[in-house]
Formats: structure tokens, C-alpha cells, sequence
């Protein structure tokens, strides 16, 4: 097998960070590591601090001066996660575009595999191989890829799985209308709508030991489903669209 030439590869990485103040150095400092072993032709981090009450918004700002790769952009208030993820993909300058969360539950290293398949596939998703969350968030993570699977016949393991590579041309293609935690899904159906390859690659899920979480919170898995039923209409048209293009 040819090993792949990343001296030609761009890259950026970014992080949603909220309530990381003692995460995203460890994380950020872990990226520029890797991304320095794996010897590509660019690459850039961005953290995307989300209105943090703590100081996660003034340790970003540190890591910027001690790193001349790493930026940081705020939002004054807190906006929620699919408009965090929204703004790193949109302010991303490379040509594939990396991410996971701030909070220091993955293992970075494993993103050299993710790396490593960017001549075979258009996207490579991550799947939590044994989740750290509570039997509630795993029950919701359940509920949920089952629903999206038996709505729009689309068969991911873990789609919201925060440990995924992008082409980046994808998100000048696409208009992202997700600002919670559908947005996930709907990249990967509009890509698929698009025919882009896509590899599932498992991965390590580690505990959260610093921080708070926000997810599967009621109001957020409400709007999420009236999201995935508003979306629902345009995605089987655009199907219907695809597969009978002179209809």
C-alpha cells in the first residue's frame, strides 16, 4: 500500500469549547502536537468559545499567543452547539476540515486514521465505541439514530458522534439550517443527497472529567425533532429529485 503524502494535505481543526476552561488547553496542545507529527502543508486550529460564564473564553485567547496556528473566535453570548459547529465549518480555510468538542473525550491520535483515509473517502466519520455518558444520554443517542434511520432511511452508527473529517468544498456546496443539535444530520444528508463517500471508523470515548455538559437536555431534544420533521419534506424531494431527474 502507498503511504500517503501529507506534505500536500491542508487541514484545519476546530473545537467548540463551552465550560472548558481546564479541557481545551489539554486539547488544543494535543492537536498542535499531532498536527505537527503528521508533517502536512498547512494547517490552522480554531476554537470557537462559546459564551463561556468561566474562563474558558481567556485560556482560548492564551493558547492563540503561545500557538501562531491556533485562533479563537467568541460569540459575546452563548449560542448554542449547532451554531458553534456551523461557524467553525464556515470559517474553516483548508481544504479538509476536522472536528470534536473541547471537552477532551477523544483521544486525538486516533485523528491521524481519520487523516490517513482522506485519499479513499469525502468524509470519515467517528462512532463512540463504548459511550461515557449516562444510561439517559445513551438511551437518547439511541432513540435518536434509530429515528433519523427510520425517517430518512440513512444507516450511520453514531451520527452525532463529535469526531469527524470533512472535504471542506462540501460546506460551500451546502446551506446549513441547523443551529442545535440536528446539525449533524443534516450535513451528512446533504452530502449524501450530493454522492459523497463517506467511511465510519470506530473510536475511543473517554469520561468527562472536567466541565459541565449541556446536552440531551428536554428543550434541546424538542427543538431537535421539530427540526428533523421540517427537514423531512425538503430531503425526500430533493431524493425524488435525484432519482428522477427529468420528472
Amino acid at each position: 500500500m502507498t503511504m500517503l503524502d501529507t506534505s500536500r494535505i491542508t487541514l484545519s481543526v476546530f473545537f467548540p469549547a463551552y465550560y472548558d476552561e481546564h479541557n481545551i488547553g489539554k486539547v488544543t496542545r494535543s492537536a498542535v502536537k499531532i498536527l505537527e507529527e503528521l508533517k502536512l502543508k498547512d494547517y490552522e486550529v480554531i476554537i470557537i468559545e462559546d459564551g463561556s460564564p468561566d474562563k474558558t473564553g481567556e485560556v482560548a485567547d492564551e493558547l492563540a499567543k503561545e500557538f501562531p496556528k491556533v485562533r479563537v473566535i467568541h460569540h459575546e453570548k452563548n449560542m448554542g452547539y449547532g451554531a458553534t459547529l456551523k461557524d467553525g465549518f464556515l470559517n474553516a480555510k483548508m481544504d479538509y476540515v476536522f472536528y470534536t468538542d473541547g471537552d477532551n473525550q477523544f483521544d486525538l491520535e486516533e485523528m491521524k486514521k481519520f487523516v490517513a483515509l482522506i485519499p479513499f473517502s469525502d468524509i470519515v466519520v467517528g462512532y463512540r465505541k463504548h459511550k461515557q455518558y449516562s444510561l439517559y444520554r445513551k438511551f437518547t443517542s439511541l432513540c435518536y439514530n434509530y429515528l433519523l434511520k427510520l425517517i430518512f432511511d440513512i444507516h450511520y452508527w453514531d451520527i452525532d458522534c463529535a469526531f469527524k473529517l470533512f472535504k471542506t468544498e462540501l460546506f460551500r456546496r451546502i446551506k446549513i439550517d441547523s443551529v442545535d443539535a440536528f446539525i449533524d444530520a443534516e450535513i451528512m444528508l446533504k452530502a449524501n443527497l450530493l454522492d459523497y463517500t463517506v467511511t465510519e471508523i470506530g473510536v475511543l470515548h473517554l469520561p468527562r472529567l472536567d466541565g459541565v455538559s449541556t446536552g440531551a437536555r428536554p428543550s434541546v431534544i424538542l427543538r431537535t425533532i421539530r427540526e428533523i420533521f421540517a427537514y423531512r419534506k425538503e430531503y425526500i424531494a430533493e431524493m425524488k429529485k435525484k432519482k428522477n431527474p427529468q420528472s
